[in-house]
């Protein structure tokens, strides 16, 4: 039989409402920042929710070097940036990483389509290239230019599990042999269609996200995106790459039960976090931090609760920086995978914010309002997408041996 391959984490980028690169985005959530603020955004009307996960201040001019950034869409720039970010942060040179499989996650690609949409709808001829970004491939066929990448591509329109499961199709790719650097990557931009959608199901909160605490109200519409680069060991040890951590297991499922509200009894949750311990080869209390999908919706935070406190006979510290930045969709789980990979190689946990009030359905350590330093060994990232998509990922501190 074939020897599967370690798969280590040496780059990291973002691009949030906390910050414009990696380090900047790590410091903020250990900080506790949130990024959260009155929405602006051109014909959009507010119907009630007036706060939201937005970057005011991203400037994609200062990113992207080889697409006319005022063509391609915000989503493709949010991506772009982040893959610079983590190429930086990687201390890759363009000979290895245009050789990199793309894999990336997202709910909507490209918010054009929102407006594409509205002049079919209405009878009104959209240019060119207005229909050029009203696909979903654009994300990547642009993220592909850009850095002219010659490897595998895929775009995965998990909702709000795509990022987790775009980083299990690069781990799956290096641990057969069959690549040795991929990147992926997860992005979504501010959506209209989500804000009005999250609003129908009375699913955003009023004005700040709370999970776990009994007064939460709901989960925050937001932006985002975020890349990891995953190395073969050796081949990153090759090039001497900085290791921030390494990818040892995941598990995924599907509950099957309805289109948008969580399993009552939480099956395929658990049932995910149990294939990932299985597929790390490791013991439920060896997971050291969780970090949650905690979305601070009323229902999503109970089923996480329960599935956690019935899997594991120890509370495991969890926390979810939603509670800062909003749910930024297909980016959400990278972002959350970059605080695994920084709570392991830094033992130290961020804060789930705005937390006041214990709620005996939640009875979770979420780790109230401020950063926690504690070892941490491995690191699980919990996501999950509406239609029941389920998806744990478990990071390891890096130890080479």
């Amino acid at each position: 039989m074939k020897k599967l391959n370690r798969v280590v984490v040496t780059g990291t980028g973002a691009i949030t409402s906390v910050g414009q690169n990696s380090q900047d985005f790590w410091e903020s959530c250990l900080k506790g920042k949130s990024g959260i603020s009155l929405i602006e955004k051109n014909d959009l009307q507010l119907v009630g929710p007036k706060y939201g996960g937005q970057i005011l201040d991203f400037d994609a001019s200062q990113f992207v070097k080889v697409n006319d950034y005022k063509k391609i869409g915000r989503g493709s720039n949010l991506l772009i940036a982040s893959i610079y970010d983590a190429i930086k942060n990687a201390n890759l040179d363009s000979d290895t990483y245009e050789k990199a499989d793309l894999f990336v996650g997202t709910t909507m690609g490209e918010i054009s389509i929102e407006t594409t949409d509205y002049n079919r709808y209405m009878g009104i001829s959209s240019s060119e290239n207005l229909l050029d970004q009203s696909f979903l491939y654009t994300v990547l066929a642009n993220a592909c230019r850009e850095f002219s990448l010659q490897g595998e591509s895929m775009l995965i329109a998990n909702a709000c599990s795509a990022g987790n499961y775009a980083i299990i199709e690069g781990y799956e790719r290096i641990r057969k042999g069959e690549q040795s650097i991929c990147f992926t990557a997860g992005e979504d931009p501010f959506s209209t269609i989500a804000y009005y959608g999250f609003n129908r199901l009375k699913a955003i909160a009023a004005s700040k996200c709370k999970p776990f605490d009994k007064n939460r109200d709901g989960m925050l519409v937001a932006e985002g995106a975020g890349c990891l680069v995953l190395e073969e060991l050796e081949h990153a040890k090759a090039r001497g790459a900085n290791i921030l951590a390494e990818v040892t297991g995941y598990g995924v499922s599907c509950d099957a039960y309805h289109i948008t509200a969580p399993h009552p009894e939480s099956a395929g949750v658990i049932q995910a976090m149990e294939k990932a311990i299985a597929k790390a080869n490791i013991e439920l209390e060896d997971i050291d931090y969780i970090s949650a999908h905690g979305t601070g919706t009323p229902a999503n935070d109970k089923a996480e609760s329960f599935a956690v406190n019935n899997l594991f006979k120890k509370k495991v510290p969890m926390s979810s920086i939603k509670s800062m930045i909003g749910h930024s969709m297909g980016a959400a789980s990278l972002l959350e995978a970059i605080v695994c990979c920084n709570a392991v190689n830094q033992n130290i946990a961020p804060p789930t914010i705005n937390f006041e009030t214990v709620d005996e359905n939640c009875e979770v350590d979420c780790i109230p309002n401020e950063a926690r330093q504690f070892n941490i060994e491995y690191a699980m990232n919990n996501s999950y997408a509406f239609g029941g998509a389920n998806s744990s990922v478990i990071f390891k501190k890096f130890r080479d041996n």
